[in-house]
């Protein structure tokens, strides 16, 4: 993998694990769910775009169909 792919993953990382913090923060300070409820939607898009996800799905190219 290339320096720079490594790095824009670790800051979108970053970046996900700082909307998740703050958004956690502001619902205690609220004393509401809504904050979370607004970004559950953020784990999916994480592991979907987690290097190397998409291989592990597709079936072998020399292979025969089983």
């Amino acid at each position: 993998m290339r320096p720079w792919i490594r790095w824009l993953y670790a800051i979108g990382g970053v970046a996900a694990a700082f909307v998740a913090v703050s958004s956690i923060v502001q619902a205690v300070r609220q004393g509401s769910w809504t904050p979370i409820v607004s970004v559950a939607w953020l784990p999916a898009v994480v592991v979907a775009v987690r290097p190397g996800t998409y291989r592990r799905c597709l079936p072998g190219r020399r292979r025969p169909a089983a």
